[in-house]
This record gives structure tokens, sequence and C-alpha cells, in this order.
């Protein structure tokens, strides 16, 4: 694309050159009649679109044009270069008229207007990725902190927002979004693979929809793994124990075999200690334990000095389908920087155990 539109170039022409050959004199320029064919130019976020006309036409006036709206960057006598500084979704449409002035030797001196109508193209919905398939217990929760999606946002200024758009087969259970989580609770009557579908939306409410798949199987013990918040200190760092944070209702040795990658800053685990290194920002990440063939997750979210620390909320927002993100997501890389995946994968033992394998 290059940054420019050229689309409306072809149809442009098309259009000027039958006008053109109906024999406008100069004195009718302000009568002319707008072109039946399309005049639209939407310009693309943080980009700019142009406007070309073709041989024997040309730009007569460049101030009458830039005068006429503040999206003209540039003008000359061959191109029109329109561009915006920001995205407003409540700016409609723009109608630019731009007289052109006929250079051929059969017609020259000829006159017409035409009037394109301008709009602003949204930025990109926000990325996410899928998350593979999760094995949870049956009438237990499954917690996927929002870190675990590699959320990539180009307007979440103000935390864009997540909701749950549903869960296949509805008697699988039920899902809603917090702040941090997307939370599954799978019902105990429910055995197999169950899908909740997610979305997640800009400040500007673009939205883009992915999904997360449950393996539901009937727990022979009950592991655990907690979601907290902790307080990072005036530096951004903090240190986790994590083995404190999980355990087995049957008393088995639980171990932490490792943590996801945190949003913002940088976070090492070893020994079931979790070393974060960051911003002063909300941030998060993700660990997992096992014991024998069970396993949980668990997250860390990360808050200023001074918030308040503790268990992370996991019950649905009243009345309120879509929920602001605590953890702002980046914005998108310039270039695929081949950015880390999630952390877990189905559990090996645990499938094979249970016969889904």
């Amino acid at each position: 694309m290059g940054g420019h539109r050229r689309g409306i170039v072809a149809l442009l022409v098309a259009t000027v050159l039958a006008i053109g050959g109906a024999g406008i004199a100069q004195a009718d320029v302000e009568d002319a009649p707008t072109p039946s064919g399309p005049a639209d130019v939407a310009i693309p976020y943080r980009d700019t679109a142009s406007i070309e006309p073709q041989y024997p036409w040309r730009v007569a006036s460049c101030a009458d044009v830039r005068a006429a709206s503040d999206l003209v960057a540039s003008c000359d006598a061959e191109s029109i270069v329109l561009s915006a500084d920001t995205y407003d979704p409540d700016a409609g449409t723009t109608v630019i008229p731009v007289t052109l002035s006929s250079t051929g030797p059969s017609g020259a001196g000829r006159k017409m207007t035409v009037r394109y109508r301008v709009t602003l193209e949204a930025p990109p919905a926000p990325a996410a990725r899928p998350i593979p398939e999760r094995a949870v217990a049956a009438g237990a929760l499954l917690r996927v902190p929002l870190s675990e999606f590699s959320l990539a946002c180009t307007i979440c200024g103000e935390g864009g927002g997540s909701r749950v758009l549903g869960v296949e087969p509805a008697e699988a259970g039920s899902a809603w979004t917090t702040p941090t989580h997307v939370v599954f609770r799978a019902s105990r009557d429910y055995r197999g693979d169950a899908e909740i579908r997610v979305g997640f939306s800009d400040d500007v409410g673009s939205e883009t929809q992915t999904g997360i798949v449950a393996f539901v199987y009937p727990a022979r013990d009950q592991v655990w793994a907690g979601d907290v918040f902790v307080a990072v200190d005036a530096k951004g760092r903090a240190e986790i124990d994590l083995a404190a944070l999980s355990g087995s209702a049957a008393g088995a040795d639980v171990v932490v075999v490792g943590c996801g990658a945190a949003v913002h800053g940088t976070v090492t685990c070893a020994d079931g200690t979790a070393r974060y290194a960051g911003k002063t920002l909300p941030d998060q990440f993700a660990f997992r334990v096992v014991s024998g063939a069970d396993q949980a997750w668990g997250s860390v979210t990360l808050v200023p000095e001074g918030d308040a620390v503790g268990p992370v909320p996991m019950a649905p927002t009243p009345e309120r389908t879509t929920v602001p993100m605590r953890i702002v997501p980046p914005a998108p890389p310039k270039e695929n920087s081949g950015a880390q995946d999630g952390l877990f994968i189905p559990f090996t033992a645990l499938l094979d155990r249970v016969g889904a394998r």
C-alpha cells in the first residue's frame, strides 16, 4: 500500500474525462455536477492518502484546497496529500472541493470541480493470540491472565476492554472477564472440550476475537495456584515466592515448573521464586505448578507501590458486558519480532491419564 490509496485514481480519471468531453466551459465551474462515480478517500491511521488527477487534468488552486480542510498535508498541481495526526471516531466525512484545470491541447482552460468525501480509517483492532488447550477440573475455575493472550493494541491508553462472547457448548460452564483475567467455571457434570470465545477492544471500540480451549476432566486431586496482586518497589522490582502461592488438597508435593512472559517488564523463575524487573505501571505474568499428573495455573499482577495487594477478585463484574483492562497492552511492534508464545501447552501426563491423547 505504501501509505497511498490509488484505487480512486482510475475511477476519477474515467469520470473526469467523461465530464470533460461534455464541453464544460470555464464559466460553468460552480455549476459543474459532482461526478456520479465514487470520490471517496480514506486516510489510513497515522498514514497518508493521495489524490492524483491524471493528464490532462491538474489541480487549479492549491490555496483553495488547503483552505478547505486541515487534512491537506501538501498540494501541488499533480497531487494532494492528506493526513491526520489522530483518529477521531466522531469526525464523520469531510468534503474537499478540488477544482481541476485541463492542460490538454484540445481542451486547455476548461475547469471542473470534484468534491471528494474524505474519512479517517480506524486503527487496526487489537491483536491477540488464542490460548491452546488447557485442562480444568470439573466444577473448578480456569483463570487465564490477560498477559497470556500476548495482546498488542494501537489505541489502548485507557486500557481498552475485554468481554466473553460465549461458551460452546453452553452446558460446559460459564465465563466472564475481570480487569485482569478471563475466568471459566466448568460445570460439575461436564466432561470434554469447551471453547470460550473472548473479544478484546481498543479505546475507540474496534474489537478482535480469540478463544480459549478448555478440557474439563474429573479431578483425582485438587492442585491449586493463587492469583495475587503484588506491589513493586520504587525501582519497579519485586520478588515473589510462587511456591507459597500453590498447594495440593491431598498434601502432595507441588512444583513450580515455569513462568510466562510479562507484558512490559521481565521475569525469571528459579527454585519456586519469581524475580520481576520492569516499570511502575501495572504488569502481569502467569506461572504453572504440577503435582504428579495434576496441574494448575496462577498469576501475579504487579501494581505500583502503595496500591492494594492480596488475592485477585474472580467474581463477575455486575452488569458489565465489557470490562476495562487494568493491564494496558503495548503498541504493536513495527516489525515481526518473533514475540514469545504463551507459556502453557497441554500437560501430556494429564491428557494421557484421562485418555484425551
